[in-house]
């Protein structure tokens, strides 16, 4: 409930001070919906992903599951997490009451299983997000440079992420040999070194069918892709220096990355800062304003969780606890 709480706290002092700094700028939502319909694309293209990466998650699931699983009902178990991760902020996630639902489509999969092809399915999804951006940064280097020498911080930074994201694909399709030398050097690194070489075993582990893993990365580059269309669409109409969208590639997905650390809700406030100071290294002043039009289309647009949420059987949200901690478990 304290880390809840200071959550709220945090968004509400940051978004309260980027207002009265003027950085803020709440009508352009007014004017995006009176001036254009690039909000309805946006929000349409938004749910037509959010039902596309339930397919990667199948993905996973099956390649341990044998039982049948109903592409609709995963539609909805997705939908509830995407509902749950923006309206219930803290320790019971949307991901966690998500797995209480989906341990009734194959009682058989074992929980740590489950908890793993969540944290995994996010994974391929930010793999697939950097991948994109290292490649869009190839591509537009000199034009960025051309726009802003500011840029000249930011692109090496997303040129390492980029070979990290190609060491992980390579990985994934390693030999025996060369996998134990990873788990092995893994358990050398300090802090993380134990849940690193957990990752990458399950990884491996799913990773065993190479075709579904294959093919949940494809589906990762085309949801990422649509992703910032949708920032882009919603944006564009506000945009001070004209910038086509593989540019966005080039800091964009830096900010999404940001935000997925769950410092506040949502990212509320703590997106709206971070996107201010990245598009003002294009030359754009109002960053948290143009943020600010994703952010409402996102939220907006995952309340639709509420409805399979309603219409699904009822589980008590305790149960949850069940998963806690499991993704540290050697079972």
């Amino acid at each position: 409930m304290l880390k809840t709480l200071a959550k709220f706290l945090i968004a509400a002092i940051l978004i309260g001070w980027l207002i009265n700094s003027g950085k803020l700028d709440l009508t352009l939502v007014k004017r995006l919906i009176s001036d254009s319909n690039n909000w309805i694309y946006a929000s349409l293209l938004f749910i037509f992903q959010v039902s596309l990466s339930s397919v990667r998650w199948r993905l996973i699931l099956k390649t341990k599951s044998k039982e049948y699983l109903p592409y609709r009902k995963l539609i909805g178990l997705t939908w509830i997490g995407q509902f749950f991760n923006t309206f219930l902020p803290g320790a019971v996630t949307g991901d966690l009451i998500k797995l209480v639902y989906a341990k009734d489509l194959d009682p058989k999969l074992p929980k740590t299983f489950l908890v793993m092809s969540v944290f995994i399915d996010r994974i391929l999804g930010l793999v697939g997000l950097i991948f994109l951006t290292g490649i869009f940064t190839l591509v537009n280097y000199q034009e960025m440079i051309a726009l802003s020498p500011k840029m000249k911080t930011l692109l090496p930074f997303n040129a390492i992420l980029f070979l990290g994201s190609l060491v992980f694909l390579v990985s994934l399709f390693l030999p025996k040999k060369p996998r134990e030398l990873i788990l092995f050097l893994c358990e050398k690194v300090p802090v993380i070194g134990a849940k690193l070489k957990k990752t990458f075993e399950q990884v491996w582990l799913i990773g065993k069918n190479k075709k579904s893993i294959i093919l949940a990365i494809l589906i990762s580059l085309v949801l990422q892709y649509g992703n910032i269309w949708v920032f882009w669409l919603v944006t564009e109409p506000f945009l001070e220096v004209s910038v086509p969208i593989g540019q966005l590639f080039t800091f964009i997905p830096i900010g999404l990355i940001s935000i997925a650390v769950p410092i506040s809700p949502a990212g509320l406030g703590v997106g709206h800062l971070i996107f201010d100071e990245l598009f003002k290294l294009v030359n754009i002043k109002g960053g948290a304003s143009l943020f600010n039009l994703y952010f409402i289309i996102i939220v907006c647009s995952n309340l639709i969780g509420i409805f399979p949420y309603l219409f699904s059987k009822k589980h008590d949200l305790s149960e949850t606890s069940e998963f806690e901690g499991l993704e540290d478990s050697k079972d």
